[in-house]
């Protein structure tokens, strides 16, 4: 069966490696190419709402913007939708006063609505396995329905009922497209779920171990070259679902 909507991370997916944020023009052009020969592409992102939606918007795609690790989700004009009640907001401000010596805010968090994030120190970045389990050790009996999670670019808390998938799994509903016609990439555990909620998961080769061993599919080139080798081989009919 034939892939009707590809779902993108941005960071570390769609940019030259894992420690940029530019984005090659190569993957531009095979978006372009994706959505000229029939398949939606949506980007997914914890980002904020406003940047993906902006990337979404220069970049001509036709599929929902989906922000802040799953909970929100753009599908044009000035609908937004809003897949939680929860909110990050006060464990934010608690990790910023207790562990700012590793830990400092992102400069998104002002447009932040549930989904906050945390940019590591350099000296804390060799020991940033141990920052998370007391972080989470810690936020676990204070802010029970918040998680905390590592994209490689940022630590996340986010409200415990909020995933990539969920959103993706949402949007699935409003589309009348089945999960089983989405595929998936992405570069970090955080993009677990998502990969594993599709018909077809995809890891770049330069994931995580942890998200390569559940994905269906790791490409041979990495970041945005591997979302170019994927998006080749779908509209050469290589890869289906």
């Amino acid at each position: 069966m034939a892939i009707r909507v590809l779902a993108a991370d941005i960071d570390g997916t769609l940019t030259i490696n894992r420690e940029s944020t530019i984005i090659p023009p190569g993957v531009v052009s095979a978006l372009r190419d994706l959505e000229e020969h029939g398949v939606m592409v949506v980007l997914v992102s914890s980002n904020t709402l406003p940047i993906v939606i902006g990337l979404k918007k220069y970049f001509g795609l036709s599929g929902p913007a989906i922000g802040e690790s799953g909970a929100l989700v753009y599908f044009g004009g000035n609908r937004i939708e809003h897949l939680t009640k929860y909110t990050a907001r006060e464990a934010a401000v608690y990790v910023e006063e207790h562990y700012g010596d590793c830990l400092y805010p992102s400069w998104q968090n002002i447009y932040r609505l549930h989904d906050y994030a945390f940019r590591v120190r350099d000296e804390c970045k060799g020991v940033i396995s141990r920052v998370l389990e007391r972080v989470r050790s810690d936020l676990g009996g204070k802010y029970p329905f918040v998680k905390v999670g590592y994209s490689g670019y940022a630590v996340h808390l986010t409200p415990m009922d909020t995933s990539k998938a969920k959103a993706l799994e949402y949007i699935s509903g409003k589309l009348g497209i089945p999960l089983s016609e989405f595929a998936a990439i992405g570069d970090s555990e955080m993009d677990r779920e998502m990969i594993e909620t599709v018909g077809l998961g995809v890891a770049v080769s330069n994931a995580d171990q942890e998200l390569k061993e559940a994905a269906d599919l790791v490409t041979e080139n990495p970041s945005g070259y591997g979302f170019i080798e994927l998006a080749e081989k779908i509209i050469r009919g290589e890869i289906s679902v």
